[in-house]
């Protein structure tokens, strides 16, 4: 008790400490010259990166210190050693039960009722132009600059496009409600192998599943417009995860090597933010590799990396470079332009309350893990820790998405991992307790089994399935794709498709200047240029090209409904505007948009 007190002792002074530091650890942001928030408090793009890894470790490093000079333990790297010869006995009833929450997660899919609320016509509208641009030019990076990823943005939807023959709002909102069902089964299969992983009794390892399966039925919904604890573009992650688990069940499987070296490539067309963690990971998984002396795991693995990058080099042709000048771009200069200063731990700032849960749960999190290497005890089998540490990995570096945004959507986005860690951890702690101390009481596997029960019957009920929706999901589906674009636009919107079309009706492109979006494809134009996502410019670089693309442009939308979202077009793009303003000397004035003619 006195060992625990002065840790505990230590640690809350380390994390104060971390606080009082925090507006202290700066970098010089005198030379930035795209307007935002970062701009106007002189605000470093490395500022808050910076801070968070500080913050966190200063505690983390204070607990070995304490484990090293007080309890004088020692480190020991056996915790991250690979047993892959460790038996693993086939459990039918968790295969079949396994196979159930499937079965349940498709019902469910089939159930959906199809989203009709408005066009929210500046986020969507990413999903609906670059597409359809893409549809007609067959461009890709070189038609339509790019913020998240390609797949995410275009290629996806483009796709199933194609497949449907009928480009339209309903069919886009289809493609992100099947990225949900692939996230939300991804999630099932990972906690599937995670519980096949635990040196449990039988009934405790299904109880252990049926607990973790619960808990992630509340990470994440088909309600699109909701904000939840883990976002549908952290599927290439959770990919990787399975995979490398799976490599753990499965000695020298090669195709699994290869499977996660096509996500190190390809997680970068998916979301270049996730693709950072991805091959992040993979540092990690070669880390792990490293310390079991499996080098040549690591040759194989990197020369596979190394082939899919040629062999998309070679596929992409110019798109190639494209995608390279695109992604240097976004790295470079997005936190400054979407960038909301991360707020102090402990401080009265907006979403800060929020944000210290989040980061007290890493530190604690990561104290946990950390203390996996100075145990002796083999309370957990070997391959089990490198899951956990393999998760605390991805859960700290998960937070950097906030980091960028720092609003509490972007925060609450980044804990899905973190509550799914925790939650196996507390699992498996008190399962282990009854496996160890009651294994010989028929009373307490009798209290397991109907646990077990009830959960499976929260599940199940937790699933929402309507069986009148599943027998016309098929006529349902069909006439959601066909729906008209004026079903899900506002009055004022329709106004606007009506009376500029007769503006634009010779006219081969327009261009954006207002963040709305989703207009070029509602008016069934492509956009001038590349840049039809303005709201994602800032750079004088990217303003001279944008401005050397519209010297074929007739008609600018010059502003709408969207652009007080942060700073203004006119006044973020200062470049664009005085060029417009210098030429496009016609306007017309349409309900809440104004267009500037040639």
């Amino acid at each position: 008790m006195k060992n625990i007190t002065l840790v505990s002792v230590l640690i809350i002074l380390s994390i104060i400490f971390s606080t009082k530091i925090w507006e202290f650890i700066k970098l010089d942001g005198n030379d930035i010259q795209i307007l935002g928030e970062y701009y106007e408090n002189k605000h470093n793009g490395l500022n808050d990166p910076l801070r968070y890894v500080i913050f966190v470790f200063i505690p983390v490093f204070t607990f070995s210190l304490y484990k090293f000079f007080i309890e004088k333990s020692s480190l020991s790297l056996a915790s991250l050693k690979l047993n892959l010869n460790e038996y693993r006995k086939k459990i039918n009833i968790l295969f079949y039960l396994n196979l159930i929450i499937i079965f349940f997660l498709f019902l469910e899919f089939l159930s959906i009722n199809f989203p009709l609320h408005l066009l929210d016509i500046f986020h969507e509208g990413q999903k609906l132009t670059a597409p359809y641009k893409s549809l007609l030019d067959g461009k890709l990076w070189a038609g339509s600059y790019v913020t998240t990823g390609i797949i995410n943005e275009n290629l996806g939807i483009k796709f199933f496009w194609n497949i449907v023959k009928n480009p339209s709002i309903g069919s886009m909102r289809y493609v992100q409600i099947l990225y949900v069902l692939f996230l939300k089964l991804s999630l099932v299969i990972l906690i599937y192998q995670i519980s096949k992983q635990i040196f449990l009794s039988t009934k405790s390892k299904i109880l252990f599943y049926l607990i973790l399966i619960f808990i992630s039925h509340f990470l994440i919904d088909y309600n699109l417009g909701s904000g939840d604890n883990i976002s549908y573009r952290d599927l290439p992650v959770i990919l990787c995860l399975i995979f490398f688990i799976e490599f753990l069940l499965r000695n020298n499987n090669f195709i699994l090597l290869v499977l996660i070296s096509f996500l190190a490539v390809t997680s970068f067309f998916w979301s270049i933010d996730r693709a950072i963690t991805v091959n992040l990971f993979i540092v990690f998984i070669f880390i792990i590799f490293f310390l079991n002396k499996r080098f040549r795991d690591i040759y194989f693995t990197l020369c596979s990396i190394i082939i899919f990058w040629l062999i998309f080099y070679l596929l992409l042709g110019d798109e190639f470079y494209y995608f390279i000048d695109n992604s240097i771009s976004i790295l470079k200069n997005q936190n400054y332009i979407h960038g909301i200063i991360h707020p102090t731990p402990f401080s009265d700032m907006e979403n800060s309350s929020r944000a210290t849960k989040s980061l007290l749960s890493i530190i604690l999190l990561l104290i946990i893990t950390t203390n996996f290497l100075f145990s002796k005890k083999s309370a957990y089998n070997s391959n089990f820790k490198i899951i956990i540490f393999a998760l605390t990995f991805l859960a700290f570096c998960s937070y950097m998405y906030a980091l960028s945004r720092s609003d509490g959507g972007h925060i609450k986005q980044t804990t899905g991992i973190l509550i799914l860690t925790f939650s196996m951890l507390f699992s498996f702690y008190v399962l282990k307790y009854f496996d160890n101390f009651f294994i010989k009481k028929f009373q307490i596997f009798f209290l397991i089994s109907l646990i077990s029960l009830t959960l499976i019957f929260l599940i199940i009920s937790n699933f929402k399935i309507y069986f009148n929706n599943i027998s016309n999901y098929a006529e349902r589906l069909k006439e959601y794709i066909l729906l008209e674009d004026e079903n899900f636009l506002s009055k004022k919107q329709i106004y606007l498709i009506d009376n500029i079309k007769p503006l634009i009706s010779n006219e081969n492109c327009i261009q954006l200047f207002t963040y709305d979006a989703a207009l070029p494809y509602l008016l069934k134009k492509i956009n001038c240029s590349k840049y039809y996502f303005i709201y994602s410019l800032g750079s004088k670089k990217e303003q001279k090209e944008f401005i050397s693309h519209l010297k074929n442009t007739n008609v600018i939308i010059y502003s709408g409904q969207t652009d007080e979202w942060g700073q203004t077009p006119q006044k973020k793009l200062h470049l664009v505007d005085d060029f417009i303003k210098s030429r496009y000397l016609k306007s017309v004035k349409i309900s809440d948009w104004m267009i500037k003619l040639n």
